[in-house]
């Protein structure tokens, strides 16, 4: 799905780009891997996020809500196996993955893009982790 065809309004507003993510350290697969096979739970259609740390899908409007990076819970191809579901816990492991989702950024913005999008996305991290 391409980032234009999220519907606007909502938690969509402002930049958005497809979920390039690593596995959470203690996932089955082990993989230090980046990946863009993240799909919101309710609805299994792919997932985006935000400059500001959101995470949602096509159906953000109507059917399923967004939430914060840090309130999300991933899913390999491994981990589907047997229905485990798991989370960056600490704000390292989110920096740390999130630097995948900014590397996505650099191949997907021009650069005012990408330099709104990194620093929109540090702040609100930085704001809003454990709050």
């Amino acid at each position: 799905m391409l980032v234009y065809s999220v519907p606007k309004g909502g938690l969509n507003k402002g930049v958005i780009i497809p979920l390039i993510f690593q596995c959470p350290q203690e996932c089955v697969c082990k993989s230090s891997k980046p990946t863009q096979a993240w799909y919101h739970k309710k609805c299994g259609d792919p997932s985006f996020i935000t400059e500001n740390g959101d995470i949602l899908c096509k159906n953000h409007l109507k059917d399923c809500s967004g939430y914060f990076i840090q309130d999300a819970f991933f899913q390999c191809n491994k981990a589907r196996q047997s229905n485990t579901w798991y989370q960056h816990k600490s704000r390292s492991q989110l920096l740390m993955a999130l630097s995948f989702a900014l590397n996505a950024a650099e191949h997907n913005l021009d650069q005012n893009a990408l330099n709104q999008f990194t620093k929109n996305i540090l702040d609100s991290v930085q704001k809003r982790f454990h709050n």
